[in-house]
């Protein structure tokens, strides 16, 4: 048995013949799950917020620091992989800042927010409202604003988006724009307008401090602090991209609920930690206020009730493949979640 959570109309702002009632996603299902436990695990804590951050910045530290032991040998291309990963996880607690909850703390909420957003490479305000969009029409064409390809997808697109040159391409681009005051249609629709001179001042100056690398390291006369920051990124950035991947891509569109559009993952202790426990994907999409640290319990209260997640990221890019490789028969074709028993619809 299920319960259904229904969902209102939301304006989309626009010129006049474009501004229109759009409703919702219709009826959103839902686990069965009682709200007085909701409401505690929406509890926001510091501590969990400053181990995460802790650990991963003595990561960089431990990683920038082999980086440099390395320069100049052979061990440098390992060693960048690994300290490329380490920057490009810098997205789980971006986005976990993003929604709010990384902290019961505030202001530690927000200077954490735009450390990690630099690291990744997105102005703050714009990946917080185009996320926020993401959650309100998950993997609805017309409107998920995070939503950078769809069925079918092509092995080309895959591997553009999966090396992430694409992605970082892009980040780059839209902070130029926005740096400039430029703001698409679409972006005015869903970034509160009080909030616009925030986004174009943070990206101006998130520009800035970029440049700002490239001038220290050529008046140091090195090229460590370029390949150290943009190289690591460039270089790490397609095993973030694994898991970023595995969150929707090939799942189903324009459905109501998030067991056939949204994809859990199994990971390790390691992993969840630099993943801020995102691997829990369906039922962060389910929960969005439910707090990264309380998702593992989240979890157990659910998990009878979700499809099998899949075993880990690359298991999960594996099946996407297999998914790519239909489509080029039945364009229609998507990933398939096992349902248990309990949990069908």
């Amino acid at each position: 048995m299920r319960r259904e959570t229904g969902r209102g109309a939301a304006v989309i702002a626009g010129s006049d013949e474009h501004r229109r009632a759009v409703p919702r996603p219709g009826k959103w299902w839902s686990p069965e799950l009682d709200r007085a436990t909701v409401q505690r695990l929406m509890v926001r804590r510091d501590l969990p917020g400053v181990v995460h951050v802790v650990a991963w910045l003595a990561a960089v530290v431990m990683t920038t620091w082999a980086l440099f032991e390395a320069w100049g040998h052979w061990m440098i291309v390992p060693v960048l992989l690994v300290h490329g990963t380490v920057i490009g996880f810098s997205y789980a607690a971006s986005h976990e800042a993003a929604h709010g909850t990384a902290f019961s703390s505030k202001w530690l909420n927000e200077i954490v927010f735009y450390l990690t957003s630099f690291a990744f490479g997105e102005e703050p305000m714009y990946r917080r409202y185009s996320h926020g969009r993401h959650h309100a029409y998950t993997w609805h064409s017309a409107f998920d604003t995070q939503m950078p390809y769809q069925n079918p997808l092509t092995l080309r697109r895959y591997l553009r988006e999966t090396l992430g040159v694409l992605p970082l391409w892009e980040n780059i681009r839209v902070i130029v724009r926005l740096a400039g005051g430029s703001l698409t249609e679409s972006e005015r629709e869903f970034v509160p307008a009080a909030r616009v001179n925030q986004l174009i001042w943070g990206a101006r100056m998130f520009l800035g401090a970029y440049l700002g690398i490239v001038a220290v390291a050529t008046w140091l006369g090195s090229l460590f602090l370029i390949v150290a920051f943009f190289g690591g990124r460039i270089a790490g950035q397609w095993v973030v991209q694994l898991f970023i991947n595995s969150q929707h891509m090939c799942m189903r569109e324009e459905v109501a609920d998030h067991r056939y559009s949204t994809r859990s993952l199994a990971c390790g202790a390691l992993t969840r930690l630099l993943y801020w426990n995102m691997n829990f994907h369906i039922e962060h999409h389910l929960y969005p206020g439910v707090p990264f640290h309380a998702l593992p319990t989240l979890n157990r209260l659910v998990a009878s009730q979700l499809p099998v997640p899949s075993s880990g990221a690359l298991m999960a890019n594996m099946e996407i493949l297999r998914v790519i490789r239909a489509q080029r028969v039945d364009c229609t074709a998507v990933s398939q979640p096992t349902m248990l028993p309990s949990g069908s619809s």
